[in-house]
């Protein structure tokens, strides 16, 4: 995945480079679902959400034919993720069951690739495009709920409750997520005017958690493998299905 990052770092250096200009900048708001994928805990997606700015970069001054057509963007966003688990986890008599959810806030900075062209109709100004490219994102703050039940064990290990009588720490959601992530974004955009739509996926590459998934080590020790001695077996990985809506404030040509 890094190599994949500074490859497109190095390309995009490389097109800046040949006459590139700033074009539109504005503000943007979305929601949509957000999740971590690929986690058996995981119950339900949570409300996503995402509010910041963006620039674009065109090239609208070169000789090609693809400078008409191709931009980059870039800018800020705040993004709400994360997700509702919940964990049945049964050995011989016993029984516990653990739920909660991850509410997660992180800087992100995406640099992503555009391709956009206006549709052949009779009323003019509607742009249809599509994006992808990279995104690097920290953790800022979040909450964490974390509750662990088990009935014939009278153990603190195995009866826990983070969100009500844990401390502070204990509901920090980056004490339990890692701050770092990188991922990749993907969607569809619609452009009239100042006025600016994007759908679009945003998918972590990196696991949330350093901690094993418990029930995936369960589940490939029950199919008969030897998965159930294995301790590097990560949690899931961010990720979000947004719409955004944005408004240009301004353009750098005007």
């Amino acid at each position: 995945m890094k190599r994949i990052f500074i490859l497109a770092l190095t390309g995009i250096m490389g097109i800046m480079g040949a006459q590139a200009q700033f074009g539109d900048w504005g503000v943007r708001a979305g929601a949509g679902m957000a999740t971590i994928s690929d986690d058996l805990s995981t119950k339900s997606p949570i409300f996503g959400a995402s509010v910041g700015g963006y620039i674009d970069l065109t090239f609208t001054k070169t000789q090609s034919v693809a400078g008409q057509f191709v931009y980059l963007e870039s800018g800020l966003n705040l993004n709400r993720r994360g997700s509702t688990f919940h964990e049945v986890l049964e050995n011989e008599s016993t029984m516990s069951v653990r739920d909660g959810y991850y509410h997660a806030y992180y800087l992100q900075l995406p640099i992503l690739v555009g391709f956009r062209l206006e549709l052949p109709v009779r009323s003019a100004g509607h742009v249809v495009g599509i994006v992808a490219g990279p995104a690097v994102s920290v953790g800022l703050f979040g909450r964490c709920k974390d509750r662990l039940v088990t009935p014939s064990n009278p153990s603190p290990m195995a009866n826990y409750d983070h969100d009500v009588t844990g401390t502070k720490a204990d509901r920090q959601v980056f004490n339990h997520l890692k701050r770092f992530d990188v991922s990749a974004i993907v969607g569809f955009t619609y452009q009239f005017g100042r006025l600016n739509a994007m759908l679009y996926l945003d998918h972590g590459f990196l696991a949330t958690s350093t901690e094993p998934d418990i029930l995936r080590i369960i589940t490939q020790s029950m199919m008969g493998g030897d998965q159930g001695l294995r301790t590097d077996i990560p949690n899931g990985n961010n990720t979000a299905i947004m719409l955004s809506i944005g408004y240009a404030l301004g353009n750098f040509n005007d």
